[in-house]
């Protein structure tokens, strides 16, 4: 089960007087400190930056190249072609550099790889049609960092090519010296690159578009068409959990005023599916429910339809498309239940490799990525889920990890196993030869647990709040600090010994637990997402299962437990309601 360790931050600082300076409360206060977020210039930049605090683009390495290289084409109207991922940052990155080149008055159109029969990124399919096409440059967004024998193909054959991505860039040791593997395209625009001097190196594919999009527009004349894109650029550094600080939060923040009013079809038609009468968009909505829609294309059919959406000429044939989406995320909901659960129940206890290796020739391809994160979740282990590919001696699939094993620096340890493989230190993907499978697995767990990381999660505890301190303004101060996600979480505080007073379990699939909670100050009402089998199992070792089942059933118990929430208002037919959402027990 779940491995975790609940600490209470205790770092100091005088929270009065920064409460005072900033005018905000002392728990919020509290709440900066304990992210790191020192110092007035700091705290001012957390709390107030705008979209003037970012840093010029010019700062990225080749920025410059791509300027003058989309300046040129525009201008000598060269067909231009954008290639980008097949997730929610590539269709938002292909979206925002399309919409910013016509803007211009270029031509530009996109291509995608499709999931399923060509994996991530440009391929040689790609730069056939691009050549047949008589297109003149090739755009890549969200990918083309790991494709330099692709790209080198592109430039031989007469195209220009540039690289914007934001993907670790591989490397190879030689003679001790470690050799970057940079692609020879005509411009390379990725923060990660080591001769990069940008200082924040942690946009998503979509962020990187943007600003290059900032860059053409200020050549152009057309400034005032640029807040139109952060909406896109917004959902994009939500849905690829890059970290929510400094330039991302900013993004994010000034991104969803836009979103709130947006004039596309397709995020009108997506929002008003997803979010609840009266509710402001937020991280959790857009990551939870708006992102698992827009990929559900490209892993259960085809990206193109995404794009079809955010290109949308009426609302009308957003919403034809919209319904097609939806199906489609339903049936990727049906196979990932079914994945994991396969997985889990293979088990006799908890697997003993540092990392889960599971090859399932069974499970949909576009599955193993979140597969693997559910495992990963549950384990506490890096995890790696393969499946087959269309080549029948070829098997690909996706790896999720824990904070301190960065599972893209151990796949460079056996890339010669690899036939392809990217990523970054919590995510990645691979392909390899089946009759390699063995020695990978091998080798991938051969030097053990990385020395240093945890085999825990930490879960850092903003402070023990009683309930009858929570009330809704206690809860809308705590806005100030979001937009929350990775390394920026949200604010999690701690309750002990509550009487559970009533439970219920929901949902089709038995994912979701409600709670109503007593700590003797206060009775409120609490939601837990999860296996709702495991969490009944870990409160029966505790007590006995009879009284679990007299709980659901109504009846009046004395079963107590621990919590680690988060409090926020729940909007629910015109209503407004304090709850808290639930993110570990301890009984």
């Amino acid at each position: 089960m779940k491995k975790e360790k609940w600490f209470i931050s205790n770092k100091k600082a005088d929270f009065s007087a920064i409460a005072r300076r900033f005018g905000i409360s002392p728990i919020t206060a509290r709440l900066i400190r304990n992210r790191d977020i020192v110092g007035d210039e700091s705290i001012e930049k957390y709390l107030f930056g705008t979209l003037a605090d970012l840093n010029s683009p010019f700062e990225i390495k080749d920025m410059d190249r791509l300027a003058d290289i989309l300046k040129e084409d525009i201008e000598q109207g060269r067909h231009i072609r954008v290639v980008q991922d097949y997730d929610v940052d590539g269709c938002m990155s292909g979206y925002i550099l399309v919409t910013a080149i016509r803007n211009c008055g270029g031509r530009a159109d996109y291509d995608v790889p499709d999931r399923i029969t060509e994996g991530y990124g440009i391929n040689d399919r790609i730069v056939d049609a691009a050549i047949a096409d008589g297109v003149s440059t090739i755009l890549t967004c969200d990918n083309g960092i790991a494709a330099g024998e692709v790209i080198k193909r592109a430039k031989e054959k007469g195209l220009r090519v540039i690289v914007t991505d934001h993907h670790e860039v591989q490397y190879i040791k030689e003679n001790g010296e470690t050799k970057y593997l940079i692609p020879e395209a005509d411009a390379v625009v990725d923060p990660k690159r080591p001769d990069c001097p940008y200082p924040f190196k942690q946009m998503c594919g979509a962020g990187l578009a943007y600003r290059a999009a900032e860059v053409l527009y200020g050549m152009f004349g057309i400034s005032d068409k640029l807040d139109s894109l952060l909406q896109y650029a917004a959902v994009a550094t939500v849905c690829d959990i890059v970290d929510l600080t400094d330039e991302n939060r900013i993004i994010v923040k000034e991104g969803f005023r836009v979103l709130e009013d947006t004039d596309n079809y397709g995020m009108r038609a997506l929002l008003d599916r997803c979010l609840k009468a009266g509710e402001k968009i937020s991280v959790g909505r857009i990551g939870f429910f708006v992102g698992p829609v827009i990929n559900a294309g490209g892993r259960m059919s085809t990206a193109q339809l995404v794009m079809k959406l955010l290109f949308s000429q009426s609302r009308e044939e957003a919403e034809d498309i919209l319904d097609e989406l939806i199906r489609l995320n339903e049936e990727r909901k049906r196979e990932t239940e079914s994945a994991v659960n396969n997985i889990i129940s293979s088990y006799d206890g908890e697997p003993q490799s540092d990392i889960i290796i599971e090859y399932r020739p069974e499970c949909h391809e576009s599955v193993a990525g979140i597969a693997a994160g559910r495992i990963k979740d549950i384990y506490y282990k890096p995890t790696i889920v393969l499946t087959d590919s269309d080549d029948g001696e070829l098997i690909k699939g996706s790896a999720r990890s824990v904070e301190g094993f960065d599972i893209f620096e151990r796949l460079l340890t056996v890339q010669d196993l690899l036939t392809r493989f990217g990523g970054h230190p919590m995510a990645a993907g691979m392909t390899l030869k089946r009759t390699d499978l063995d020695e990978f697995i091998r080798r991938m767990n051969e030097p053990g647990w990385p020395e240093g990381a945890e085999r825990f999660k930490k879960v850092n505890i903003d402070a023990a709040v009683m309930f009858s301190a929570i009330n809704k303004n206690v809860i809308r101060e705590l806005e100030l600090i979001e937009p929350c996600g990775k390394a920026n979480r949200k604010p999690l505080f701690a309750a002990k010994h509550l009487r559970v007073r009533r439970m219920s379990i929901l949902g089709k699939n038995r994912n979701a637990v409600r709670m109503s909670l007593d700590d003797g100050t206060a009775e409120l009402e609490g939601i837990w997402f999860g296996n709702s089998d495991m969490l009944l199992e870990e409160m029966s070792e505790k007590y006995s299962r009879q009284e679990c089942e007299k709980l659901i059933r109504g009846l009046n118990t004395e079963i107590y437990t621990d919590i680690v929430y988060s409090p926020s208002i729940n909007y629910y037919n015109g209503f407004e309601r304090i709850q808290l959402d639930i993110a570990g027990f301890r009984w």
